[in-house]
């Protein structure tokens, strides 16, 4: 269809809803049920739907290629009218206009979610929590020292990357001693080959034949159980090897074994361990040149001592590697507002590490179980992860609480999902609190903070602090909710947006969406990192 300039038109907000018009043909949406602003509508919002020529002419109509008629639109004269239901999917609605194949308007109609996208949501910080936990583990030194069951059942505040690397250095001598003599077993294959019957050539299989008849055979055709004699011709004999062989069941569950744990390194392969992690595994594979263990592949009753080995590394390995558990990972998609808690506080930590800070440090974060990597705080517990760039230390604490009892808190206690410290060289410190909420509320069009949360950001930075001798002194120097919505110049002129200049606001961040995440970053170069 054509759609150029001169055809296409805009919705545009009237007193009796909205329209699209040119100097050929109109569109006009008016509300029955749900929210209509000034160039779009809301998911679950049903309008009547009027369509009508301006010069008198015959017309079609199409609503998503589809002729209105088959959506139950009614003709009066040369107008169309019907009921036009958004459905519960954001997106585009796109009309066209035709008269004697001709377009005469086209106009796209931007329809909006109306509520949080809970389940999309959900996936997308689960997916990235993981990779950021991983990331952030890898990133830590050496002789960084975390709780740790692998190597005991009672568990010991061990050095995880040297544990990583003991058990990736014994794989590597049992691989090492499987690939010098692999598990074999002889196999038995029949060849038919030529004899010739030349005078000296051959005499052994010529002798055999004469001797086995029962083996004379012919290169297309079957030959008679006789004697060997001038008038019948042999020339081809049917033999019998036998030679070893390793395309057996217990190589090729050890070949899935070892795919499996080359796919678990894929993440961390920028690291050493998971560098050499995979140059090693992809070594392996290519020495044993078998598919993986098939369906009903079953293992020997008796593994031989160095099978047994490799396999309990992996298995090990694997858990080290294995996806996530514990705190975020145990809740399901009716908790993602628990889960954006969580999200907020490490995209906070990664976006930090993204401005060159290095992690050296955490406290009560992670732990290695026979589950595997395990992220431990529990929500309401406290517990920090420490970086450093050049001169400048953070603390970046999650569920710290401020008390009256210590003197931190002027009236009861509080408690920031999450707290940034920064110390400089010269020993000066700078807090900054922020709150997660996955919440907004509508304000003409725009999404916008709740005003109740807003609240509890003045009440942060007025009633955090420490009392010396007897004076109170307030320590924040921000205090911000993060909410979930996309960037809109619209908000960014609202109250609630401009008083982040000032330490009070609202900063929207979306999972999934790259401008927000943007805006984060500046929000902290510009107002924290001075």
């Amino acid at each position: 269809m054509d759609s150029g300039q001169h055809i296409r038109a805009s919705f545009a907000q009237t007193s009796d809803g909205l329209a699209a018009e040119n100097d050929y043909a109109r569109i006009l949406l008016s509300p029955v049920q749900g929210q209509v602003f000034s160039d779009h509508l809301v998911e679950a919002t049903e309008c009547n739907c009027l369509i009508r020529p301006l010069n008198g002419k015959d017309i079609s109509v199409y609503i998503d290629d589809q002729p209105v008629e088959s959506l139950g639109f009614l003709r009066d004269g040369h107008a169309l009218w019907g009921r036009l239901a958004t459905g519960d999917h954001p997106g585009h609605i796109r009309f066209c206009i035709r008269s004697e194949n001709v377009d005469l308007l086209y106009a796209e109609l931007d329809v909006r979610p109306s509520h949080l996208d809970y389940e999309t949501d959900y996936q997308f910080m689960r997916a990235d929590l993981e990779h950021i936990s991983r990331e952030l583990i890898y990133l830590l030194p050496d002789q960084t020292r975390i709780t740790t069951r692998l190597i005991d059942d009672k568990g010991s505040n061990l050095d995880f990357h040297q544990v990583l690397d003991r058990l990736f250095n014994q794989l590597v001598r049992t691989l090492h001693a499987i690939l010098k003599r692999p598990h074999r077993r002889l196999k038995t294959v029949q060849h038919t080959r030529a004899v010739d019957r030349a005078q000296g050539r051959d005499p052994d299989a010529v002798a055999h034949m004469i001797r086995s008849p029962q083996f004379w055979t012919h290169s297309g055709t079957d030959l008679p159980h006789l004697p060997l004699a001038d008038g019948i011709v042999c020339t081809h004999l049917r033999e019998t090897h036998r030679h070893s062989d390793i395309d057996t069941p217990l190589n090729r569950h050890l070949v899935a074994y070892l795919k499996r744990l080359s796919l678990r390194a894929r993440p961390i392969v920028h690291t050493d361990l998971g560098h050499r992690l995979k140059i090693y595994v992809d070594r392996c594979l290519r020495l044993l040149p078998l598919p993986p263990a098939r369906r009903g592949d079953a293992l020997p009753v008796h593994l031989d001592v160095r099978y047994q080995m490799a396999f309990a590394l992996i298995r090990d390995l694997n858990r080290a590697l294995a996806p996530c558990t514990g705190g975020p990972f145990d809740l399901s998609y009716r908790d993602t507002h628990a889960l954006y808690e969580y999200w907020v506080y490490f995209t906070l930590v990664h976006s930090l590490c993204d401005m060159g800070f290095v992690p050296i440090r955490e406290d009560n974060l992670f732990r290695l179980t026979n589950r595997g990597l395990s992220v431990s705080p529990a929500q309401g517990e406290s517990s920090a992860i420490h970086l450093r760039r050049g001169e400048h230390s953070i603390r970046c604490l999650y569920n710290m609480t401020y008390t009256t009892s210590a003197g931190r808190a002027l009236t009861h206690d509080l408690r920031p999902d999450m707290i940034i410290e920064i110390h400089n060289s010269n020993s000066e410190r700078a807090i900054y609190a922020f709150d997660a909420k996955y919440r907004r509320k509508d304000y003409n069009g725009t999404w916008i903070p709740m005003r109740e949360d807003i609240d509890k950001m003045h009440a942060y930075r007025d009633a955090i602090g420490q009392v010396i001798d007897t004076d109170f002194q307030r320590i924040l120097k921000s205090a911000v909710v993060l909410f979930p919505a996309q960037v809109d110049p619209a908000y960014q002129t609202h109250a609630f947006y401009t008083s982040l200049s000032h330490g009070i606001g609202g900063l929207p961040l979306l999972p999934g969406d790259a401008n927000t995440l943007s805006e984060l970053k500046e929000y902290i170069k510009e107002h924290i990192m001075v």
